[in-house]
């Protein structure tokens, strides 16, 4: 089970490409409504593509059955992976993976962007942190980048092993980040 946090575009975009190679998904945001609707965006993307032939309607159901909408405090506990992918701010990320560090031991975390230094974000966690670059669509793009300068190599190629299960190319970077409280 994989946890998406942040229901927007990206969030959106990465919960497709769990759900449509079989992942169950909890998309998460900080409100219900936020998650429902980034639920429902995804909905009126698939019945478009439905509507143009390009995909059926059997499949959509099945991919919409595997994403569950709501909050992080409740659908993520049983999570075996947590994917972040919230708003850029320094602070958000680490109330949000402090918020998540008491979860059990399985889980990894990960995070959507390199403009915040992952090593930075990871402070205080008992957990591998490792950085997970989708490009936009995430759902489409073939390339992730992965990066974790204090990750360790057991966490890297498992996120490598995920990212090929999910139809994605993974090409291993070195954190650049800078590590100001915000990006730009």
């Amino acid at each position: 089970k994989v946890g998406v946090i942040g229901a927007g575009t990206m969030g959106q975009g990465i919960a497709k490409a769990f759900a449509q190679v079989g992942y169950t998904v909890a998309l998460c945001d900080i409100k219900q409504e936020w998650a429902d609707g980034g639920k429902n965006k995804i909905a009126a993307g698939y019945a478009k593509l439905v509507a143009k032939g390009k995909l059926d309607q059997a499949e959509v159901d099945r991919r919409m059955a595997a994403i569950t909408a709501g909050l992080k405090e409740d659908l993520c506990a049983d999570c075996d992976l947590i994917v972040e992918a919230a708003f850029e701010d320094m602070k958000v990320k680490q109330t949000t993976f402090g918020e998540l560090k008491d979860l059990q031991a399985r889980v990894r975390f990960r995070f959507q962007h390199f403009l915040l230094s992952i090593t930075e974000i990871g402070k205080g966690l008992s957990r591998p942190l490792v950085g997970m670059h989708f490009f936009n669509p995430a759902d489409r793009m073939k390339l992730i980048g992965i990066a974790g300068v204090n990750t360790p190599v057991e966490t890297v190629e498992t996120i490598k092993k995920i990212s090929i299960e999910i139809g994605k190319t993974p090409v291993q970077v070195n954190e650049a980040a800078a590590s100001s409280s915000t990006a730009s």
